[in-house]
C-alpha cells in the first residue's frame, strides 16, 4: 500500500551491512522529515524564502538540528541515512535527480494526490477506456494535428451565432475550433521546439521562460523478477539504506559506480504474488539511459557476498532467506513462553489480524483480548464471537484498559488454558510466562500497565508510544500478578496487519494502526464519513453542530475548520495582482475530526460490520 508518494505498512528496512533498522528509529526519523518537508511548503503562502532550493533548506535545518543530537557516531550516522533515503523517496515524488534542483519557494504550490495508489490490471489504458465508453462516439477526433492555438481574440462559428470565442484551435489540415477553454497537454518536449510558433500571439515571457527552463522529470522502475520469494510473507516493501550515505556529505563519486544508491527501495507487486516467479520493483530518481543498469544490479547483489553473509536489501539472498522482522523474533521467544495473548482493536476483530500468528504460534495455548470495547458498538458481540470460534479462537475477551473493564478475567483465563494443556507438567509453585503479540497501536502496552494496576496495585511497566507500533520502553520479563507468579513478554519488534484489500487498509488507518500521514488524513476523514453515514451513526452532526447529515467530505471539513478557528492565509495570483484571501485549513479539520472519532466521541463504532454481515449470508 502506497500512499502519497510515500510508503505505508506493512515495510522492513535494512541497512547496506545487511542488519534490519528498528521500527521506531525509522518512524521517529520519517516524522523528523515529513515535519521538515511541511516546513518547506509553508513558503508558498508569502514568507520570504531562507534558501534557493529544497535541499538546501532540508539540509540547513538538518545540519541545525544533529548539532543538538546526543547519539553515538555509529547512531547518528544511520539515523543521517535513514534521512538520505527520505530525500531519495521525496525526489521520487518530485520527479527529479535532487532536491537541490527543485525551488523552494513555490514548492507548496504542488498537491500529492491524497489516497490510496491503485494498480490497473491492464495498464492505465483500461481508465482511458472506462472514461471513453460512456461518452459519445463522436466526441473524440483521433488523429487530427493540432498547427496552431489563437488566443485572446474574438471568433466566431457558423453553428453558434452571435456567439464570440476567445479561442481557436487550428488544426494542419485547414479544420479550425473555436472554443472557451482550451486545456493543452502536449509533451514538454514539444512545447520547448514550438513555442514560438504554436500560440499566436505568442505566449508571455515569464511563462515562455517557465517553457524553456523547465527540466525534465524522470522516475525508472526496474523489474526483478525471482524463483521464490527471499522477503517475508505479507512484506510489501522493503527500504533500503545505504550507511554511508549522509544528506550534511557530499560524496563525488561517478554515477555508474553509484547510481544504485538512488534506489529507494523494494515494492513486492501483488499482482504477480501466486504467479510462480514473485516480482519485486525498485524505483530510483535518476538519469539511467546508457547506464550499465544491469552490471550495476549484479554489483548491488554481489555486495552481501562479502560481509560474511550479511546481505543489503535489494540483493537476492539463497532460497529461504527470512528478514528479522517482528514474526521471526516471535517464533524465537515462543520457547520461553507457555501460553501467548494476542492483542487487537474490537472495532476491527475481524480485519488485519495477521494469518500468519496462528500458523506461528503451533500448538501454545491462545487467548485473544479485543480491546478498546468502549470505542466499539458490540450490538453484534455474539455473532463475532461466532466467527472468530470458527476460525478456531474459543478464547475471548473484550477488555477496556482505559478503565480497568474486563481485566481480572485475563489472568484466570491463561492459567486455565496452560493448565489444561497436555504439555502441562509442572509443580504448582511455579510460574507462568506469556508473550503478548499483536498489530501496531492495538493497546499490547495498555494491556500489560492494567493487568498490573489491577493484580500488582502498581505503575506502569511500559510507557506507551504516541505513534502506530512504537513501545517506548520494553522490559524483558515483565511480572503482573503475585498469585499465581505471573510474568508478560512483550512484543519484539512489530508485526505487521494484514491488509487485503484497500477497504481494510482504511479501516486500519483510522484505528491507528497505520500513520495518518501516510494515507493523508482528507481520505481517512473521508472514508470515515463514509462509514458513518453508511451505518447511520450521525454523531457528528450533533458534535459539530451541522444542519443534517452529509455526505460531501470538503462541505464538513469546511463547517469544521470554521466552527474550531482552523483557517490560514493563502496568497491567490490574479491578473491585477496578488490577493491574500481566509480559506479553511482542511487537513486540520480532517486531523480534529479523526481525534474526535479515536477519542469515541462521535459514539461507538463497529468498522467489521459489513464483513459480520457478508459472512451470515454466506452460512447456510
Amino acid at each position: 500500500m502506497e500512499t502519497g508518494g510515500h510508503v505505508g505498512l506493512p515495510s522492513v528496512t535494512y541497512a547496506s551491512s545487511g542488519v534490519s533498522v528498528s521500527r521506531e528509529l525509522v518512524v521517529e526519523t520519517a516524522s523528523l522529515f515529513h515535519s521538515l518537508i511541511d516546513q518547506a511548503r509553508e513558503f508558498v503562502r508569502g514568507a520570504a524564502a531562507p534558501a534557493p532550493s529544497v535541499g538546501e533548506y532540508v539540509r540547513g535545518a538538518l545540519r541545525a538540528l544533529a548539532a543538538g543530537w546526543t547519539d553515538r557516531e555509529d547512531a547518528r550516522r544511520l539515523r543521517l541515512a535513514l534521512m538520505h533515503n527520505f530525500l531519495n523517496v521525496e525526489c521520487c515524488v518530485s520527479g527529479t535527480h535532487s532536491m537541490d534542483l527543485v525551488a523552494l519557494a513555490p514548492f507548496g504550490e504542488y498537491t500529492v494526490l491524497p489516497g490510496l495508489d491503485c494498480t490497473f490490471p491492464g495498464g492505465y489504458q483500461g481508465l482511458t477506456n472506462h472514461i471513453m465508453a460512456s461518452l459519445p462516439e463522436d466526441m473524440i477526433i483521433f488523429n487530427k494535428p493540432v498547427k496552431t492555438i489563437h488566443w485572446n481574440g474574438s471568433f466566431q462559428e457558423a453553428a453558434s451565432p452571435g456567439e464570440t470565442f476567445p479561442v481557436l484551435v487550428e488544426c494542419e489540415d485547414g479544420g479550425c475550433f473555436p472554443a472557451h477553454h482550451v486545456i493543452v497537454t502536449v509533451p514538454l518536449g514539444f512545447l520547448k521546439e514550438h513555442v514560438d510558433t504554436f500560440f499566436e500571439p505568442p505566449l508571455p515571457t515569464e511563462k515562455a521562460d517557465a517553457i524553456r527552463k523547465l527540466g525534465f522529470g524522470t522516475n525508472n522502475k526496474i523489474f526483478l523478477e525471482f524463483e521464490e520469494p527471499f522477503w517475508e510473507p505479507g512484506c510489501q516493501h522493503i527500504q533500503v539504506v545505504w550507511e554511508d550515505m549522509s544528506p550534511l556529505e557530499d560524496v563525488a563519486s561517478q554515477l555508474q559506480d553509484v547510481w544504485f544508491k538512488k534506489l529507494i527501495g523494494f515494492w513486492v507487486l501483488p499482482s504477480f504474488e501466486k504467479r510462480q516467479a514473485p516480482r519485486a520493483q525498485e524505483r530510483a530518481a535518476l538519469p539511467l539511459a546508457q547506464r550499465p543498469v544491469h552490471q550495476g544490479l549484479l554489483q548491488l547483489r554481489g555486495r552481501g557476498q562479502h560481509r560474511g553473509g550479511h546481505r543489503p536489501a535489494g540483493t537476492a539472498p539463497a532460497r529461504g532467506w527470512r528478514g528479522g522482522s517482528g514474526l521471526k523474533k516471535m517464533q524465537g521467544s515462543l520457547r520461553l513462553v507457555d501460553c501467548v495473548i494476542e492483542v487487537h482493536d474490537a472495532r476491527i476483530p475481524l480485519s488485519g489480524r495477521n494469518p500468519l500468528f496462528q500458523e506461528a504460534l503451533g500448538l501454545k495455548p491462545h487467548v485473544l483480548v479485543l480491546n478498546k470495547m468502549d470505542l466499539a458498538d458490540l450490538k453484534e458481540q455474539q455473532k463475532i464471537i461466532q466467527h472468530l470460534e470458527e476460525e478456531g479462537l474459543k478464547n475471548v475477551v473484550f477488555t477496556n484498559c482505559v478503565r480497568d473493564e474486563n481485566i481480572q478475567q485475563v489472568i484466570p483465563m491463561v492459567r486455565g488454558l496452560v493448565e489444561s494443556s497436555h504439555r502441562y507438567h509442572r509443580q504448582e509453585n511455579l510460574e507462568y510466562c506469556a508473550l503478548v503479540i499483536g498489530i501496531p497501536n492495538v493497546g499490547k502496552s495498555s494491556l500489560i500497565n492494567a493487568l498490573r494496576r489491577q493484580h500488582l496495585r502498581k505503575g506502569k511497566a511500559t510507557r506507551v508510544g504516541g505513534e502506530p507500533g512504537i513501545t517506548r520502553a520494553v522490559m524483558s520479563r515483565i511480572q503482573v500478578c503475585e498469585r499465581p507468579l505471573m510474568f508478560l513478554l512483550d512484543t519484539p519488534g512489530v508485526l505487521a496487519p494484514r491488509i487485503q484489500s484497500v477497504e481494510m487498509g482504511l479501516k486500519l488507518a483510522l484505528c491507528g494502526t497505520v500513520l495518518d500521514h501516510l494515507v493523508g488524513e482528507e481520505t481517512l476523514a473521508d472514508y470515515l464519513l463514509y462509514t458513518l453515514n453508511r451505518h447511520q451513526l450521525f454523531g457528528y452532526v450533533q458534535h459539530y453542530g451541522l444542519d443534517g447529515a452529509c455526505d460531501d467530505i470538503t462541505r464538513v471539513l469546511k463547517h469544521v475548520a470554521v466552527r474550531l478557528g482552523k483557517t490560514h492565509k493563502v496568497k491567490v495570483l490574479t491578473g491585477t495582482g496578488d490577493v491574500n484571501v481566509i480559506q479553511p485549513n482542511y487537513p486540520a479539520a480532517a486531523r480534529d475530526f479523526l481525534r474526535t472519532f479515536r477519542h469515541g466521541l462521535l459514539g461507538p463504532v463497529m468498522l467489521d460490520r459489513d464483513v459480520l454481515r457478508s459472512s451470515s449470508r454466506a452460512d447456510p
